[in-house]
């Protein structure tokens, strides 16, 4: 008799797995930064913080010092770090319009199950625990294939 009202499964879509995937991705990229700070003003300061660095280690780079060349790799990376969070955050921002929500889901029919089978590893991941760098380097992976599968939404 009870059946009857049973709450039918939701059923998640294309949309609800990349926005999870991307809110997992930054939430770790803002791991160290307090939690009592709204989601979006720790965007802003990681933001920042990768500009005032990428700004000090351009005016430290010098291709005739060990020291030098050092910033300037140090610079290439930071300036690729301030890219990919600035491009997660803008793709973030995207999928946080529920009006958006259908036109997503379209664009994104081909990729489907490459973020199918990355929202489960993503879902996964709390099973194991990882060493620092380990994690890190799940991030970065993951960071790589959603930004690949999400490339052509643009």
């Amino acid at each position: 008799m009870f059946g009857i009202f049973k709450e039918s499964e939701k059923t998640i879509d294309t949309y609800e797995h990349v926005s999870f995937i991307l809110k997992s991705l930054l939430t770790y990229e803002l791991k160290d930064l307090p939690i009592r700070y709204e989601f979006w003003y720790r965007v802003a300061i990681r933001q920042e913080e990768l500009r005032t660095l990428f700004t000090e280690l351009r005016a430290k780079i010098s291709m005739t010092t060990a020291v030098g060349r050092f910033h300037q790799i140090q610079y290439e990376g930071t300036k690729q770090k301030l890219a990919k969070l600035e491009r997660l955050s803008d793709m973030y921002k995207s999928f946080c319009i529920e009006e958006e929500r259908e036109a997503l889901n379209h664009r994104l029919y081909f990729q489907k199950e490459a973020i199918t089978e990355l929202y489960e590893h993503v879902q996964n991941k709390e099973l194991y625990v990882y060493c620092d760098a380990v994690q890190q380097q799940f991030w970065a992976a993951v960071s790589e294939d959603i930004l690949d599968a999400i490339a052509h939404l643009d």
